[in-house]
């Protein structure tokens, strides 16, 4: 059944969302995510998010993977979710990916510490061409003849990032309108990059998303939360910040060579405070530490997170700027070591 009027979340939406990003360790795009699954480490990963009082993660699934196991990738999502449920966390899954290289088999199942990066999702063809949309019709009709109405998730995300640069927003609109033509009650978003292009989905949306990651300053990144804020408002919608990472003073390095070496390590303690102390709903990129997603930010060394696989954390003053004052875990203030490790096997 269509949804004819907007779902409207409930109080906790406006306040109470303390969520990551999250993929495993070791998986370098939303493809590795599924196709490698370990619920053992899946439910590890969780009880640290849970250990730092998170209460919601975003995770990417895998179109991708879904054409190759369709009912594997279902089978594989519903224990996420129950996984999830079990640690007090809500899932915000997103269906499809702007970002990345275009997706291949090659560059999905890519491990070279060098060259594995994110993939988009479908691929740049389908994504900007009207006449092909609807090949994804299949994934997004089970997925919410499964999923439309499942409390346990927060909201679904439609898609992150589309914009009009990469010519796929209206990729992203059609999805929109095919998931609300399917009914259900879950909120439904978008992964904008800016808080004006929610404009592009008006109308369609029951939650805001916007993305800071490296802003040059907390009082700037307060700045936008107030706009935020404002928009929350009037609209009556919540009005989320999906991705923050740490303040860099001297730009935010995409497609940059070289930025200064502190700019390239994990620092969430530069923003917590700020973010937290609006009261509003985000995620920090992310859950676990990892080498840079993209291939903006991959080349100039960058690497971010809070955990490390055995339960370390890089930074005490991040974790405890997360999960409180006071708290402690061990401390390991280095890249993760299978990724070191790869790095010098791909030397031979």
């Amino acid at each position: 059944m269509e949804r004819k009027e907007m779902t409207m979340p409930d109080a906790s939406y406006f306040t109470d969302i303390r969520g990551a990003v999250y993929f495993p360790s070791r998986a370098y795009n939303a493809w590795q995510t599924w196709n490698e699954l370990d619920e053992a480490e899946i439910d590890r990963d969780f009880g640290y998010a849970q250990d730092a009082r998170l209460n919601a993660l975003r995770m990417f699934t895998s179109y991708e993977y879904w054409q190759e196991h369709a009912e594997a990738f279902f089978e594989r999502f519903e224990r996420v979710v129950q996984l999830a449920a079990r640690h007090g966390i809500r899932l915000m899954p997103v269906l499809f990916e702007d970002c990345g290289v275009d997706t291949t088999p090659q560059t999905r199942q890519d491990k070279n510490p060098h060259t594995a990066v994110c993939t988009c999702s479908p691929c740049r063809a389908v994504q900007r061409d009207p006449a092909r949309y609807a090949e994804v019709d299949g994934y997004v009709d089970a997925f919410f003849a499964r999923y439309g109405s499942d409390d346990r998730l927060l909201a679904i995300e439609l898609m992150n990032e589309p914009h009009m640069q990469n010519q796929n927003v209206g990729f992203a609109r059609y999805v929109v309108a095919r998931a609300r033509q399917k009914g259900g009650s879950v909120p439904l978003t978008i992964g904008c990059i800016n808080l004006w292009h929610n404009l592009y989905f008006e109308g369609m949306l029951d939650v805001y998303q916007y993305h800071d990651n490296f802003p040059g300053s907390a009082a700037f990144l307060e700045m936008e939360m107030r706009e935020a804020r404002g928009v929350q408002e009037v609209s009556g919608k919540p009005c989320w910040l999906t991705e923050w990472q740490r303040v860099r003073e001297k730009g935010p390095g995409w497609d940059v060579a070289a930025i200064p070496h502190e700019d390239t390590l994990p620092a969430l303690h530069t923003l917590a405070e700020t973010v937290y102390g609006t009261g509003m709903g985000s995620f920090f990129w992310s859950l676990m530490v990892k080498p840079a997603y993209l291939t903006a930010q991959r080349p100039n060394g960058t690497f971010n997170g809070l955990f490390h696989e055995d339960g370390s954390v890089y930074s005490l003053e991040d974790y405890q700027a997360i999960a409180g004052p006071g708290r402690t875990r061990p401390v390991t203030p280095t890249l993760p070591r299978w990724y070191l490790d790869s790095l010098e096997q791909a030397k031979g």
